[in-house]
């Protein structure tokens, strides 16, 4: 049972260092052999990272991005070594004071230590494609 409430703990750590724009921090709540996967990414959204140091890379500017960031929890479930955290998204953009809302859904799947090993990411991928002009919509 400790397991449970630490990983549990860990995903709501991993969301408030986000919020803090402190990848530092975050990044090393990841194994050093962690799978990151972005599974409805499509084309704007690597469908996989490999390793800490690529999903660093990827990670490190994405919160500078933002004048804030929120992620408040819904909901969590846990099976076994998996926790599914359902979250919203609420972010102001730095350069436009726009706001980005989508939600979530985080598969966080831990090691032995406690660290994350994978993580697949949920959301509505037309949201952040319209969103950051990565994704243009037309309705005829």
């Amino acid at each position: 049972m400790a397991d449970k409430s630490r990983n549990v703990a860990t995903v709501a750590t991993f969301l408030r260092l986000l919020e803090e724009k402190d990848t530092a921090s975050w990044i090393e709540l990841w194994a050093e052999d962690a799978d990151h996967y972005y599974p409805y990414g499509t084309e704007m959204f690597p469908h996989r990272l490999v390793g800490k140091a690529a999903i660093f890379e990827r990670w490190r500017g994405t919160p500078g991005l933002f004048e804030s960031l929120s992620f408040p929890i819904r909901e969590t479930w846990v099976d076994g070594d998996t926790v599914l955290a359902r979250f919203d998204g609420e972010l102001v953009l730095k350069d436009d004071g726009g706001m980005y809302r989508n939600s979530y859904l985080g598969i966080f799947k831990f090691d032995e230590a406690g660290l994350i090993h994978e993580y697949w990411e949920y959301f509505d991928p037309i949201l952040a494609g319209t969103s950051f002009g990565m994704l243009e919509v037309s309705y005829k």
